[in-house]
């Protein structure tokens, strides 16, 4: 399909590449006969083009309907966990920003199982990314070969918006250090609520620039030529990243949980609190940084699931 412009061309977008270059321009021929060629659309055939696009989205991955084969089928469950280790990353260093210093506003009685917890999450962070590194090196000769071949228009868009997006992120994330450096431990720990609101700012710009990096590693995976074995070493990458997801989330739990118990001023004063709300048990930079966990556990679950259907398909 070529720009999009009219409203019918525009409702595409909800529908995966592939799906809009076999029956696209033959729905967008349809909806033009039904509505006009100008439209409008009614709003109940939008959200039902919305509805299927995503349900053929999530076809495409695999989380529905079936696998076509055991390599789709590992690389579908791949990207999945992939997609969920974003969302964790995120919370990851929204945790460890709220975590600086923590030790010491917690009494000794009882602090191991905290520092149990938080070990337990930064090794799980450090292993991960551990992981994830080794499995881009992996697929490197296969994107280099990509690339090669002047294939690589195909994803000049996303990887564009990747590379604006963390240009963005690193100056604000740069601007933010330097000011930081300039402030009392106090006004960082929500003392100052300007520096609070600006590293809300820092988080949500961070969030969109890592959006934009797995968006461009997930339009590039599913691209570039991967042989049987590469793949396989890539699922069995993405199923030891899953279960380092499940270590983190625990260790976050239990810091969380043991702080609640022993050591509610931490909370209390940990940075963001107060926006909207202040708690010394419940802060609401935890309770984002907990949703962020649990949507990419659940995405990392569905990706395990499809790794384990592949057993009974065929390459």
């Amino acid at each position: 399909m070529g720009v999009t412009s009219t409203p019918f061309e525009r409702s595409m977008r909800w529908y995966p590449e592939s799906w809009r270059a076999r029956y696209g321009d033959e729905l967008v021929a349809l909806l033009e006969d039904i509505y006009g060629p100008d439209g409008p659309v009614p709003r109940r055939a939008r959200l039902g083009l919305v509805r299927s696009g995503l349900s053929e989205r999530l076809r495409a991955v695999g989380v529905v309907g079936s696998l076509p084969s055991r390599d789709e089928g590992r690389r579908a469950g791949a990207v999945l966990v992939l997609t969920g280790w974003a969302l964790f990353v995120v919370a990851g260093a929204i945790f460890g920003k709220f975590t600086d210093n923590w030790s010491r506003g917690t009494p000794r009685a009882g602090r191991w199982l905290a520092a149990g917890g938080y070990d337990a999450a930064v090794l799980a962070g450090i292993l991960g990314c551990v992981l994830v590194t080794a499995a881009a090196t992996a697929a490197t000769p296969a994107f280099v070969r990509f690339v090669r071949q002047g294939d690589w228009p195909a994803v000049r868009r996303p990887l564009r918006r990747a590379a604006v997006a963390a240009l963005v992120a690193g100056a604000l994330l740069a601007g933010g250090i330097a000011w930081a450096h300039q402030l009392s431990p106090r006004d960082r720990n929500g003392g100052l609520e300007l520096y609070g609101i600006l590293f809300v700012i820092v988080c949500a710009v961070a969030v969109v620039a890592l959006g934009c990096a797995t968006a461009a590693a997930v339009a590039v995976g599913r691209r570039i030529e991967l042989s049987s074995g590469t793949i396989r070493a890539l699922a069995g990458c993405a199923l030891a990243l899953g279960g380092l997801m499940v270590l983190g989330g625990a260790g976050f739990g239990v810091w969380w949980g043991s702080e609640a118990f022993r050591g509610a001023s931490v909370l209390r004063l940990g940075i963001g609190d107060g926006l909207p709300y202040t708690s010394g048990v419940v802060p609401p930079t935890l309770v984002a940084a907990a949703a962020l966990m649990v949507i990419g556990l659940v995405l990392s679950a569905f990706g395990a699931r499809q790794i384990a259907r592949t057993r009974s398909l065929v390459s």
